[in-house]
């Protein structure tokens, strides 16, 4: 083999692992909010002394006129108009018009988790892998992606692959933290961590247990008399057992306790305004994202006294640099995959933008998004995850705009989760109080308007809404009267 062939494969080795450690680094950050990015950034320049902000200074005297290779993160989307116009805003977004918790002195969440963590005896490897799904965790509480995409991920980052049964201890040992059912993959596996923490035993929470380990899909199909007949229960019994579960906790975070449990700033990633009916989309995290490499840093910095210290020297100012570009152009590819992505949203809900009114909003999916922008799906989750954007009327997580749509049968028209809420709020409202509706008569009713859903989502719908049953309201009517 010859010096220009020996050449060519150790660039090619050396761009492709430079290329895996870019894209290791853009699928972490792509999770982070913009609070817990801010965090992660000024760790970074802590840690690398080649890694520096922008001086602002600096960038006001830079000409106005931008390089095309520049990525421009303010941009308008007119509706008349499918092409996006550049528009340049004279003062940068203010950090003052975030919105702040007001228990900002707190914790995060993910924080008050890995301190939950660090006091557990546990190896480094394990406490790392556990840290790792705390960061993964929905703003609820619960681990929804799936537990290979996890570990690929995982194992990407770190360099080494980990057995699934690993992984899944650390899960386990996650859901071990409080609040009861944190790390929760699912409703059934929410609630069953939380009757398994219950301290005091009686014989009711046995027997929920039992119902949730045993008879899970008799229970979702409401076939109690099935449960009742398996587990040799009296109908008094399982009435008890049904008023134990009501008393738990479908979401481990919920916006009862979220101040209690996030305590954190909320920085929005994205800000949508209206001017004269065109809506503007611009990232809001961009000038805490302005980094470069400091010039005035070099391997010559380092006191050497030998030839071999003037290497390693050397050396550790090479993998300085590296780190520092890859970071640099992981934001740069984050900006804009968030930018591609909050625009294509934007167009898809202009009538939510322009009113804030969240029964303007349309059907989405994150397949939708997908398909216009060319990303994958596990791409726009990790964008869309712990996300917010700042509207005139307020600020909204990014996740809460997307819902399935419900297709009509007569006419083909969909509607969404939340227009069917406010059609059953309705039908409620309605009734007759004393001959109260069951849920087979709601889902009948909303058959003649079109809207064709299951008896259990009717009342997945209704609970959501906190409207009791029918045999509730009954009985509250009675009590009123």
């Amino acid at each position: 083999m010859n010096q220009h062939q020996s050449q060519k494969q150790n660039q090619q080795l050396k761009r492709g692992y430079y290329m895996s450690q870019q894209h290791m680094k853009l699928m972490h950050i792509m999770h982070l909010s913009g609070y817990a990015l801010q965090e992660y950034i000024a760790n970074e320049l802590e840690q690398n002394p080649v890694l520096e902000a922008e001086d602002q200074g600096e960038n006001q005297e830079e000409p106005e006129v931008q390089k095309e290779t520049e990525f421009d993160n303010e941009l308008m989307w007119n509706k008349d108009d499918e092409d996006l116009f550049e528009k340049n805003y004279k003062q940068p977004v203010s950090n003052e018009d975030y919105y702040e918790a007001p228990v900002i002195q707190f914790n995060s969440l993910q924080e008050n988790l890995k301190e939950q963590i660090h006091m557990m005896n546990l190896t480094d490897e394990m406490r790392n892998i556990i840290c790792y799904l705390v960061d993964e965790l929905d703003d609820d509480g619960y681990l929804r992606r799936d537990i290979n995409d996890v570990i690929d991920d995982y194992a990407f980052l770190r360099g080494k692959m980990i057995q699934e049964e690993k992984m899944i201890d650390a899960l386990h040992l996650l859901q071990k933290c409080e609040p009861a059912g944190v790390g929760a993959r699912n409703l059934h596996e929410c609630l069953l961590i939380q009757l398994k923490r219950k301290t005091k035993k009686c014989p009711t929470r046995e027997k929920c247990i039992r119902i949730f380990e045993d008879h899970y899909q008799n229970f979702v199909q409401r076939n109690f008399h099935k449960i009742k007949s398996d587990l040799n229960i009296t109908g008094e019994e399982f009435e008890s057992c049904m008023n134990y579960i009501k008393k738990l906790n479908p979401k481990p975070i919920t916006e009862a306790n979220k101040y209690e449990l996030i305590k954190e700033q909320i920085i929005p990633d994205f800000e949508v305004t209206i001017e004269d009916s065109d809506l503007y989309i611009a990232l809001t995290s961009s000038e805490f994202t302005k980094l470069r490499v400091n010039p005035e840093f070099s391997s010559g910095s380092l006191a050497t006294n030998t030839a071999s210290e003037k290497k390693q020297a050397e050396n550790y100012f090479q993998t300085l640099v590296s780190d520092a570009q890859v970071l640099i152009n992981a934001l740069k590819e984050r900006e804009t995959t968030m930018m591609k992505i909050i625009t294509v949203i934007v167009q898809m809900q202009p009538d939510f933008f322009k009113s804030g009114d969240i029964q303007e909003l349309r059907p989405m999916i994150l397949q939708d998004i997908s398909n216009r922008t060319g990303f994958d799906i596990s791409t726009i989750s990790r964008i869309t995850s712990n996300k917010h954007v700042q509207t005139p009327f307020g600020i909204f997580s990014l996740k809460n705009l997307f819902m399935r749509a419900l297709v009509s049968e007569s006419d083909g028209s969909s509607s969404t989760a939340i227009q069917v809420q406010d059609l059953i709020q309705k039908i409620v409202k309605e009734e007759n109080k004393l001959k109260p509706l069951s849920d087979t008569d709601i889902m009948n009713l909303l058959k003649q308007k079109d809207v064709n859903i299951a008896r259990r989502t009717v009342v997945k719908y209704r609970e959501l809404l906190g409207i009791p049953n029918s045999t509730m309201r009954k009985k509250e009517q009675m009590v009123l009267n």
